[in-house]
């Protein structure tokens, strides 16, 4: 099947893409890859490099460029390096420390290279966002209480009132709080006194509560130490002391999610409006977490670890309007002697970015932080790394200049480290983005050799994704999601040519409405972004591709939606392309600035990656 592209254009459309490459260093070493965009402070993301990657797989384009190809097989096998979900990246360079630009307690300003903190200590309110976000994606630390009793109460009439258990505000009842360097990181704290009134007229220091929010330049874990002192006069008893988050609900876009670990397991709510009050857990806890709608790439998200679980007493989410607005977890401490003191930690994690499917896969870096040093701390998808890798791996034999040993060892090794990660079969369905990623990545390893386990699990990842679809046969929520499922479902109908495969394939094309194009069915979003038109594109594109292999028989009308789709998603795309000098540019959309994701999508969509892996798995394209 011809490319869409002349050999000039797809120079020139190389030359955008290579413009975004970038050096970083990672655990001391050099490595380059692709930003996401022309920026000079963008990150270098594992999915816009796995998206290259499949790009740069194909031989041809290799032989182009192979400094290129070689940078983004590397770059999506280090971040791959790991089993499990892959760290969403690889941050801007920035000076490996906290930063304090503003050192007043009222109105802080500290910097990481993850987070940026601002807020007022004196009422005891501490912001965080990501580094160059805006207010509106801030969290805040703070709608803390205390609750207590003093042991053994007072001498006299009073001790029989002061053994009543009180709670305190934490914010009303500051008297200190600062913010200073601690070695290379920054120490953000404030103090209350702890006062009771066991009758009217009469006030009993009970003690002193302090909370400390701990930076760093190494990690970007916001580590919470919460310690309690008691008075001189008395010890404390029936203490519960909270670590909280407020104002939930006043965020661009709130949290719609929650997920409690424990004794190894995650419960995870159902989906739905939050009620005016929800008991998350009762007793000892894991982790919590906490992360928007939408899609998983861009969802912001907070993890929380108590480092003693077992004295965490309750969680509790208060709503407003079915949103979340304040979360709190209580802890139970035990008794404080006259003059002593109890401490509570907790770790915190904020990131853009949550493995689709297991959002609480996070727990892991939380507890091996140090994992995380130049990293972006989102996470990303097993789907995207694994399809790029199984096919470089697929069409490495058709490569000039061939690929090296060392690389095709290093690829090969994650490769099947990703594949022994792979969610558990029995589990519950992944998100349709990364079923038709992953079934991608099946393929290519099944026409690689590989065992017959993977070809099982090909055709247990398909069974989900036809599973997916809704009585109008659209299977996701996006063109995106259904061009990429179409794209799947496509290729292994030549490895598996089944009724049900095929049936599906067929309903999946005739759910496509060439005007717009549109997906019965699902809301149409307009403009429709490109990278949504380029999987579209390169889906029915890889209809026609099977039809021409003569190994399946496909309808002449769901060849005549296909054509008519291709058609309509070609003009589309002719829109969003932009000369400059020697290269074209990709828009992501009728406007923005062009983006590395959105460039190697169209390439992938208007080249054909689809008929190289078809003919180097043994199926004549």
């Amino acid at each position: 099947m011809p490319d869409l592209l002349h050999v000039q254009e797809r120079d020139r459309l190389l030359g955008s893409l290579r413009r975004m490459l970038r050096q970083v260093n990672l655990d001391g070493q050099p490595m380059s890859g692709l930003a996401h965009s022309i920026g000079a402070n963008t990150s270098l993301r594992t999915l816009d490099n796995a998206i290259a990657a499949e790009l740069m797989a194909i031989p041809a384009l290799r032989a182009a460029d192979a400094t290129m190809a070689d940078a983004v097989f590397s770059f999506v096998a280090a971040m791959a390096e790991e089993a499990g979900p892959p760290p969403r990246g690889v941050i801007p360079p920035a000076a490996p420390r906290a930063e304090i630009l503003r050192g007043d307690p009222r109105d802080l300003r500290v910097l990481t290279p993850w987070h940026e903190y601002t807020g007022d200590l004196t009422h005891g309110v501490l912001r965080q966002r990501l580094r160059g976000e805006g207010r509106d994606a801030d969290v805040l630390h703070t709608g803390n209480m205390a609750r207590l009793r003093l042991q053994g109460g007072l001498p006299g009439l009073l001790g029989r009132f002061s053994l009543r258990a009180r709670t305190l505000d934490i914010e009303e009842n500051i008297t200190g709080q600062g913010v200073q360097a601690e070695g290379s990181g920054v120490l953000m704290w404030h103090e209350s006194t702890l006062r009771l009134s066991p009758m009217p007229g009469i006030t009993v220091q009970a003690g002193t509560v302090r909370y400390e929010y701990r930076v760093s330049g190494a990690d970007p874990v916001l580590r919470l130490t919460v310690v309690l002192r008691a008075g001189q006069k008395a010890g404390l008893t029936g203490v519960r002391l909270t670590t909280a988050l407020d104002a939930l609900s006043e965020r661009s876009v709130a949290p719609a999610h929650v997920s409690v670990g424990r004794s190894g397991s995650q419960s995870r709510r159902p989906p739905g409006p939050f009620p005016d009050e929800a008991l998350l857990a009762q007793g000892a806890i894991d982790s919590l977490h906490l992360w928007q709608a939408g899609p998983e790439d861009e969802a912001l998200a907070l993890h929380i670890r108590p480092r003693a679980g077992e004295q965490v007493f309750s969680a509790r989410l208060h709503a407003r309007q079915g949103v979340p607005h304040w979360l709190v977890l209580r802890h139970a401490m035990p008794d404080v002697p006259r003059g002593g003191t109890a401490t509570l930690r907790e770790d915190r994690l904020l990131a853009r970015g949550v493995a689709p499917g297991a959002p609480e896969a996070a727990l892991r870096l939380l507890r091996n932080p140090e994992a995380l040093a130049g990293r972006d701390p989102g996470q990303a998808g097993l789907g995207a790394p694994l399809a790029a890798m199984a096919s470089v791996l697929l069409n490495a034999p058709g490569f000039n200049p061939p690929l090296s040993r060392d690389r095709a060892a290093r690829l090969r090794e994650a490769l099947d480290r990703q594949l022994a990660a792979l969610p558990d079969e029995e589990g519950a369905a992944l998100p349709v983005a990364e079923l038709a990623s992953l079934a991608l990545g099946l393929d290519a390893v099944w026409r690689g050799g590989g065992l017959p386990r993977e070809g099982r699990r090909l055709r247990q990842v398909l069974g989900q994704l036809v599973a997916a679809a809704s009585p109008e046969g659209a299977v996701g929520q996006s063109l995106a999601e259904h061009g990429a499922a179409i794209l799947a479902i496509a290729r292994a109908a030549t490895l598996l040519p089944e009724p049900w495969l095929l049936e599906a394939l067929h309903r999946a094309v005739m759910a496509l409405n060439p005007d717009g194009p549109a997906l019965a069915g699902v809301a149409p979003v307009r403009p429709v972004p490109t990278r949504a038109l380029a999987a579209l594109l390169r889906g029915v594109r890889a209809v026609e591709l099977v039809a021409r292999t003569g190994r399946v028989d496909l309808d002449a009308g769901m060849l005549a939606r296909a054509a008519e789709v291709r058609d309509a998603c070609l003009q589309a795309l002719s829109g969003r392309l932009r000369a400059q000098e020697d290269r074209l540019e990709v828009l992501p959309g009728e406007a923005g600035e062009p983006d590395a994701p959105s460039t190697a999508a169209l390439l992938l969509a208007v080249l054909s990656p689809d008929e190289v892996a078809l003919t180097a798995g043994g199926v004549a394209a």
